[in-house]
């Protein structure tokens, strides 16, 4: 976009030894096709084809009269439970096209401060300056994604912007100072449900994403249920997963819950790289709260180790940040664990390699709340026998227990431990309860 506003042709006689290699750039395949049949059947350009998009825009393929007429279509949110985060994405590649073709902006108002999607309120105040200096106009979509990314978390830094952004007696500037002072948005209601042998969660409705902002970002505050309507899915890139948690980076529970569906794939149906996602999901901002732990849970019982790795990565960043709740991720891995959603020997095996960062008393704190719904099945002698793998999960939280001095009480372990036979659940059951009894011996 800088380059596109300070020397169109210099930018394309840079860019031609890309432009020239591309499908699009022949003429005779290209000839007809128009930009609204490309953007509802994606048989040409989709989100995953945005560098496609905007290069065959500064090339000349596509009219403004195309890219105008897509940008006025109302067309609804798409139906699977991704559609609102893709609409939004959508947006702005079809908005940043049409003003390249048009009136080619200075610069993204929506650029992040970090890496998390986060934007410092001062940086926007300065750039929103910076267009009423240059007399540029705002584009909408880019508008509204500013907002969602502009950093309201820290009061004093907000109110201060506020301030600035008032004093520029502009739409935009009066528009930013209400949405800084108005604090952050309570997290809609969440219910929790069952989906065949899945845990998933659905969200209420959130008004403040629905008011003043363009059309395509309505979706966002909208109720969302993680098994929505699926028939036209196509979002099953991984890359493009990546730039969701960037959409929303104070308010993760809303990204969270659009991506539960493909996080619980991983343990359930053995997919691979949707965990990628976790990292970034943990280092976004807002409440970690229902969606993002039943995530981190699925992740942490996925079968591929790589998205096991994500998944602790993403557990330790959340530990660090004081952002995990061990009872509530221990009491969701027991209860998946139950429903045969997560396999515990998957489960162990991501657990062991958190431990083995020094993490044992995080770990510990999880098996401690995991662990009983397991045991109470197993001593309720149920026809089906333990579950396979409890002995490994036994086996880490007698480690983690031992190394992080853990005492007190596990419910149902006794009867774990009194069993006949030296299996190994049995034998760690043994020496877990040996360990959570040891007194403390002075010094």
């Amino acid at each position: 976009m800088r380059h596109a506003h300070r020397d169109r042709e210099a930018l394309l006689e840079a860019l031609e030894p890309v432009i020239s290699r591309r499908w699009w750039n022949d003429t005779d395949r290209f000839h007809g096709l128009r930009a609204e049949h490309h953007f509802n059947h994606r048989t040409v350009f989709s989100p995953y084809d945005g560098l496609d998009l905007l290069l065959a825009t500064l090339r000349g393929r596509l009219s403004a009269a195309a890219l105008h007429a897509v940008l006025r279509r109302d067309t609804p949110a798409m139906t699977c439970v991704h559609g609102a985060m893709s609409r939004a994405f959508d947006a702005r590649l079809w908005e940043v096209a049409y003003r390249i073709r048009t009136e080619p902006l200075p610069f993204l108002l929506s650029t992040p401060t970090w890496s998390t999607g986060l934007l410092e309120p001062e940086e926007l105040v300065e750039r929103l300056e910076t267009y009423r200096r240059l007399g540029a106009r705002v584009a909408a979509a880019d508008f509204a994604q500013a907002l969602l990314r502009v950093r309201r978390g820290d009061r004093a830094a907000a109110t201060a912007a506020a301030e600035r952004a008032a004093a520029l007696g502009t739409a935009e500037g009066t528009r930013l100072a209400h949405w800084l002072t108005a604090g952050a948005p309570a997290l809609p209601r969440v219910r929790r449900r069952t989906s065949g042998s899945r845990i998933v969660v659905e969200t209420g409705e959130l008004l403040e994403l629905q008011e003043d902002f363009p059309a395509p970002f309505r979706a966002l505050g909208r109720p969302t249920s993680a098994f929505g309507e699926d028939r036209y899915c196509f979002h099953w890139s991984d890359s493009l997963r990546a730039h969701w948690t960037a959409v929303l980076p104070e308010m993760r529970e809303l990204v969270a819950v659009r991506l539960l569906r493909d996080l619980s794939a991983v343990a359930v149906d053995d997919t691979r790289g949707a965990a990628s996602v976790l990292p970034l999901l943990a280092e976004s901002g807002g409440e970690a709260g229902e969606a993002t732990h039943l995530c981190l849970a699925y992740g942490l019982g996925a079968r591929h180790p790589e998205d096991r790795l994500a998944a602790v990565d993403a557990l330790l960043v959340l530990a660090a940040r004081g952002q995990l709740d061990t009872a509530r991720l221990g009491a969701d891995l027991g209860q998946l664990a139950r429903h045969g959603c997560v396999k515990p020997l998957r489960l162990a095996e991501s657990l062991r390699t958190a431990a083995a960062t020094g993490a044992q008393a995080t770990v510990w704190g999880l098996l401690s709340h995991g662990l009983p719904p397991l045991l109470a099945d197993l001593a309720a002698d149920g026809p089906s026998g333990p579950v396979r793998g409890l002995g490994d999960l036994l086996a880490v939280a007698a480690e983690c227990a031992e190394r992080s001095g853990a005492r007190g009480e596990l419910p149902h372990l006794a009867r774990a431990a009194d069993r006949r036979g030296s299996s190994r659940l049995v034998s760690e059951a043994r020496r877990l309860r040996g360990t959570l009894v040891k007194e403390v011996t002075a010094a």
